[in-house]
């Protein structure tokens, strides 16, 4: 495809690149395996459900979300990484895990993978509370990023949240979901440790591998400390694997983490 594709990236005010979200970290890392040529654009929560919505004509837009040089939009990372396999044949399919060009993959190969990726999309990759903890446990500190009087107020009502949804969120238990947090990684460190210096899409990195990555990512930009707590410490397979993302694609990923302030 000719042309740049603007990547809109999730922002927690006005100016920052503070990029901590998961969902938009997978679309980040499809673009780079598919070597698409992107501009980074910063967008708040707010510019979502003002600018963006208004130029994309779709109401519920929401990061992360890509334009075309037509000035088409997609948004949702699954769906992107959709678009990504069919757009560009000529790179590695993101769903085999074969290192294959996306043109040489058999579809039911290439359907087995979505799935799987799907599956742990919905799972893992997921902030549903009911069975996810990335998003509460490391929210108060996602909380100290959110700048500007507006974005506060919306990040922080109801609307957002639900029904002193905030208040709840700060008040959790830290320290049972730094437990459950480091039961959900014993899965991933077991499949590592069964398939020796492989990934989890297969023998080269693919869509389930950045829904996993991008969960870490949103860790590791809010707290390093107690992401290698909860991640990195958990075996040396998962450390390797951790590694080997944060290093592919010229060490993109390790850029972005070593360029972030800390937060107090």
């Amino acid at each position: 495809m000719d042309g740049v594709i603007k990547f809109y990236e999730l922002a927690p005010s006005t100016g920052s690149t503070h990029y901590f979200s998961p969902n938009t970290w997978k679309t980040r890392m499809g673009l780079l395996h598919k070597g698409v040529k992107f501009e980074t654009i910063p967008a708040t929560l707010l510019d979502f459900r003002g600018d963006l919505a208004r130029r994309s004509n779709q109401p519920k837009i929401s990061a992360p979300a890509i334009e075309l040089p037509d000035g088409t939009f997609i948004y949702d990372s699954f769906r992107i990484a959709e678009w990504l396999e069919t757009a560009y044949p000529n790179a590695p399919s993101l769903f085999t895990g074969d290192g294959k060009l996306s043109s040489e993959a058999r579809p039911e190969h290439v359907t087995i993978g979505k799935n799987y990726a799907r599956l742990i999309d919905l799972g893992l990759g997921a902030s549903k509370p009911e069975w996810a903890v990335w998003f509460d446990l490391f929210f108060p500190q996602l909380d100290k990023l959110i700048a500007g009087d507006d974005h506060r107020a919306y990040f922080i009502s109801d609307v957002r949240h639900g029904p002193q949804g905030y208040q709840k969120l700060m008040a959790l238990d830290r320290q049972e979901y730094i437990r459950r947090a480091k039961m959900n990684i014993q899965p991933l460190v077991q499949v590592l440790r069964e398939r020796p210096h492989e990934y989890f899409q297969g023998t080269h990195p693919g869509q389930v591998d950045y829904v996993i990555f991008g969960r870490y990512a949103y860790c590791r930009t809010l707290d390093a400390t107690l992401t290698k707590e909860i991640w990195n410490d958990q075996g040396e397979e998962l450390n390797d694997w951790i590694e080997k993302l944060c290093q592919a694609y010229d060490g993109h990923a390790q850029k972005i983490f070593d360029s972030l302030p800390v937060i107090e």
